[in-house]
């Protein structure tokens, strides 16, 4: 192939090269014992980028040999963990953002590595275009809709590109494309659907007997930890359906994104009123909502209560995330509030029935246009549409307007009475 460019690094036999059918750039690795060429990936389209770091990728080469013939094989294990890696490091250098590469990653752990784990293809060099073929439908009997399956498929595909056109470790001819799934909306039928009526009570029923299951006066350190992180996801659950926010939302909030100040109601009484500070790094943007300030205070309350040497060493401040993991200095992940919230399901009774953790947000919507809060004023609070509102809630609109739906079909009504007389 013709180089585009050829960059001088300043060492002997050593050069910064572009191929005109290659996205990134490649070091020009001339040996003079052997008057052979080598070629190694930077995996960057970022001329500044590989200037200053071209060195590491020359020492990787260096270390496996300098040959493309001790390198031939090459396990999927190591080179999923390289796409990652690769995603992570786009993200430093500010190609794509830092909730962008955790999707990768999530995508690569939960969905694309355990497909590749039972699919007994261990080395790229056994790629054809007919592997993994079965990977949408593998998921489709493991039970995931659609969306979640599709959105992995472009994920997979993006990293088999990758192979070829960034590590040059895959024939372009081999390259195998996966066929994603056809996605019929159903807005009747929603992904997340909303705990209503009988359900939502018993939900909230088990949610309050969990928060205290197993808890005893006991002086086991270990017992009390776990009834710490089954109250901080009580917590979680509890602020995710006052607020109303997306769950990628609360992961990003700081203790300085939030706060809570006492607030007096039209009939005299007094709260507390919450004032949430979303992140621009979302999914609409940044905004400021409110909600009932007490669960602010709860999570905050429930953090110092515990009287552990790890949780007491740890120093708040307003870069604390309000949801902190002390072992770790970082947010609670999202598979530990999965873990819990299936738990609950469990033992609610309510595994089969739909509910996701986003199902909080469906459930908080559904009880203001219950309560009577107008659509726009929940849609701006929420960071959401109108129309979106709209489209996914049309059923409770129906049940709000009962009273003139029922003065619209009077006559209607009529006659059935005088049917059944």
């Amino acid at each position: 192939m013709a180089f585009l460019e050829k960059i001088d690094t300043g060492q002997t036999n050593i050069s910064i090269v572009k191929f005109d059918k290659r996205r990134n750039y490649y070091l020009y690795i001339y040996d003079p014992s052997t008057r052979k060429v080598g070629y190694a990936s930077l995996g960057s389209t970022d001329l500044e980028w590989v200037k200053n770091n071209w060195f590491k990728t020359y020492s990787d080469y260096v270390r496996k040999g300098g040959s493309s013939i001790r390198q031939k094989r090459t396990t999927l294990k190591a080179v999923l963990k390289k796409y990652v890696d690769y995603q992570y490091g786009r993200a430093e250098r500010g190609e794509i953002k830092e909730r962008t590469a955790r999707t990768f990653h999530e995508r690569v752990r939960n969905n694309i590595r355990p497909f590749v784990d039972q699919s007994g293809i261990q080395t790229v060099q056994e790629i054809n275009k007919r592997s993994f073929k079965d990977f949408c439908r593998y998921w489709t009997v493991k039970g995931k809709d659609a969306t979640t399956i599709n959105s992995c498929a472009t994920t997979f595909n993006h990293f088999l590109k990758w192979l070829s056109e960034d590590m040059d470790l895959l024939d372009r001819n081999n390259i195998p494309i996966l066929k994603k799934q056809q996605v019929v909306k159903d807005y009747k039928k929603s992904a997340n659907p909303a705990f209503t009526g009988k359900d939502w009570e018993i939900f909230k029923d088990t949610l309050n007997r969990y928060e205290y299951l197993d808890e005893g006066w006991t002086d086991d350190m270990e017992e009390k930890e776990k009834w710490w992180y089954r109250r901080a996801f009580v917590c979680w659950v509890k602020f995710q359906f006052h607020s109303g926010n997306r769950p990628h939302e609360t992961s990003l909030l700081r203790w300085g994104d939030v706060n809570y100040s006492e607030y007096e109601l039209e009939n005299g009484g007094k709260t507390l009123r919450g004032i949430i500070n979303i992140a621009r790094d979302t999914k609409r943007g940044a905004r400021t909502s409110v909600m009932n300030g007490w669960y602010i205070k709860r999570i905050m309350d429930h953090f110092h209560a515990f009287k552990h040497r790890r949780w007491l060493a740890v120093e708040t401040n307003d870069q604390t995330p309000l949801f902190l993991n002390p072992y770790t200095g970082k947010t609670l992940h999202s598979e530990t509030y999965r873990h819990h919230f299936k738990n609950v399901l469990r033992l609610s009774g309510l595994e089969d029935r739909g509910y996701t953790p986003y199902s909080l947000r469906s459930t908080h919507i559904t009880y203001q246009l219950l309560s009577g809060v107008h659509v726009i004023d929940i849609a701006r609070n929420l960071g959401t549409s109108i129309e979106m509102i709209n489209r996914h809630y049309d059923g409770v609109q129906n049940i709000m307007k009962s009273d003139e739906l029922m003065k619209l079909n009077k006559h209607y009504y009529d006659d059935r009475e005088k049917v059944l007389d």
